[in-house]
């Protein structure tokens, strides 16, 4: 004899991640990829792995609450990017309860038939604007900063604002334009 019962199951809600929790799934998840050997990974992996940063990033350039995104960042990031240069604009950590700070970079790599003429392959220019000691809601540029140039590949000082901008325009990338 077979006993048969019929029962309702009705859907579970949807469970919403928040931008805090997201954050740190995914920084988990970099995280346990990255202890693997680059040589070792497998396609898939390294795909999670350029996703969960693609991710991150984007979380991370939306600025905290109360605050937005410096007018001297905005232009250098557009001069940069319009001269096909990589950048990236990035606040603190998600559900960080300092005083937010944002890390601004540009970058671009040698053309292969110019190596031959520099000691280094890339400019990359690192900035941060912190809101430490600023009216609330307020940032400003903090400390030197860091430049790689391939006149000079090791860590150093970055110059000023202005003078990244005059490099930028001295050694534009080739820009595609997308149809």
């Amino acid at each position: 004899m077979a006993i048969s019962a019929e029962v309702e199951v009705t859907p579970l809600a949807e469970v919403v991640e928040t931008p805090e929790a997201e954050s740190e799934r995914l920084e988990l998840v970099m995280s346990r990829l990255r202890r693997i050997h680059p040589s070792e990974r497998t396609e898939e992996q390294r795909q999670e792995l350029r996703d969960a940063n693609a991710r991150l990033v984007a979380l991370y350039s939306v600025p905290p609450e109360g605050y937005s995104t410096p007018k001297a960042v905005t232009d250098l990031l557009s001069f940069a990017e319009s001269h096909g240069w990589a950048t990236s604009a990035t606040w603190t950590a998600l559900g960080y309860a300092g005083e937010p700070f944002l890390n601004v970079k540009v970058g671009h790599l040698v053309p292969e038939e110019e190596r031959e003429n520099y000691r280094g392959d890339r400019w990359v220019y690192s900035l941060t604007w912190h809101s430490r000691d600023c009216a609330p809601g307020k940032t400003r540029r903090f400390g030197q900063g860091t430049a790689v140039t391939p006149d000079n590949p090791a860590t150093h000082g970055a110059p000023s604002v202005k003078a990244i901008r005059d490099v930028i325009a001295k050694n534009p990338a080739a820009v595609s334009v997308a149809a």
